[in-house]
């Protein structure tokens, strides 16, 4: 067994227990990385079996295809999987998969020139590291600037140059005349080695990303509430706390906690499945009322919080007063034509140093009072 044979193997077993990682890390998760990630490193993988097994496999046109074709197949999967990852209302559309298909068939137009010149070699070599910078250049253009995601944009950056510096060894080497005579060649020794290192290095930096992916996506799970799809009590207040403490100063904090009127009734006369049916809508109109940066959470069996940074008195009554009519004119499934459901909400503004806890107390007691006046009204805390 040749040095370079070895190395084939090595990097065949790399491929394949990537592939399998990748799978298991996301057989049971959304984040679709993971499926493109394992496909590319199967074709890898098979891409340095075929060149292991070139020797005997009786055409040599036909093993430079096979090894391009997977070769290419797996480049094409982490492209791929960088755009519908980085950018997952992207379409290719017909222009998109003409320009890939022109890539295809121009490096496999390379098959057929004159190994070990530099025409074959730019041909065959270019279009890979064209597509792993295009892939580099997603993360870095489209990522929210993780270190998880620079370090993999340099990792393909990487991966590009090698097959760019593969263009130039080729004809400089001169001893890689065939598919067949690549075992024994000094560029084989290269070439495997530096793809066992970026094999694994770009390996452990799509995996720590999927990782990533897959622990956010399991937190966000945690962390919101599985019947109004707002968040829990544990968590709207940990970030409530969070965006309190990073608050500017003379910023107002809006706080409006919301009680469903005559909620134990709706249970009662209509079953627990119409009173879930309530959460879950008042839930939709919830964060259908509230900013992309003001937070939802349920923090009792029928009472929600609002918190809205950089309010004033007029935008959170505004708000409050919205929620409110939208509650109030809403039809609820489960519960008789013409059964109006309505909230009492109570508003305060986070005095400058003021407690988050202190403004909740006065939000709360605002509550109270609409509650006392007759319900499906908004008070607004003194102070």
């Amino acid at each position: 067994m040749t040095d370079a044979t070895f190395l084939l193997l090595i990097n065949c077993a790399i491929g394949l227990t990537f592939a399998a990682a990748f799978l298991a890390v996301s057989r049971r998760s959304s984040v679709r990385l993971g499926r493109w990630c394992a496909a590319a490193f199967a074709c890898a993988a098979a891409t340095v079996l075929i060149e292991a097994l070139a020797p005997g496999i009786p055409s040599v046109r036909l093993a430079s295809t096979l090894s391009f074709g997977s070769l290419m197949a797996a480049v094409f999967f982490i492209a791929a999987g960088m755009l519908r990852h980085y950018r997952p209302a992207s379409r290719l559309g017909w222009p998109g998969a003409a320009a890939l298909l022109a890539v295809a068939f121009t490096a496999l137009a390379g098959v057929d020139l004159p190994r070990g010149g530099w025409a074959q070699a730019l041909t065959y070599q270019l279009p890979f590291a064209a597509m792993l910078a295009f892939a580099a250049g997603t993360v870095l253009r489209h990522s929210p600037g993780r270190a998880v995601d620079l370090v993999l944009a340099g990792v393909l950056g990487l991966c590009a140059l090698q097959f760019a510096a593969k263009a130039v060894l080729i004809p400089l080497d001169g001893a890689d005349n065939g598919v067949r005579d690549y075992l024994t060649s000094a560029y084989a020794r290269y070439s495997q080695t530096a793809g066992s290192i970026l094999s694994l290095m770009l390996g452990v930096a799509l995996l720590a990303l999927v990782v990533t992916e897959v622990i956010a996506e399991a937190t966000g799970r945690l962390e919101r509430d599985g019947l109004s799809g707002v968040l829990t009590r544990t968590a709207f207040f940990e970030r409530a706390e969070r965006l309190a403490d990073a608050a500017p100063p003379g910023s107002g904090i809006g706080l409006l906690i919301c009680d469903l009127d005559h909620f134990k009734a709706i249970n009662d006369r209509f079953g627990h499945s119409a009173g879930d049916e309530v959460i879950r809508r008042f839930g939709a109109v919830l964060a259908s009322c509230a900013g992309p940066a003001d937070l939802c959470g349920r923090i009792g069996g029928e009472e929600f919080c609002l918190l809205m940074p950089a309010a004033d008195a007029a935008s959170l009554l505004r708000v409050a007063q919205r929620l409110r009519e939208a509650t109030e004119h809403l039809s609820w499934p489960g519960l008789p034509p013409g059964h109006r459901v309505t909230t009492s909400l109570g508003a305060a503004l986070a005095a400058q140093g003021e407690p988050l806890a202190t403004a909740l107390r006065r939000a709360d007691m605002a509550l109270y009072r609409a509650k006392a006046e007759g319900r499906n009204r908004v008070q607004l805390a003194e102070g």
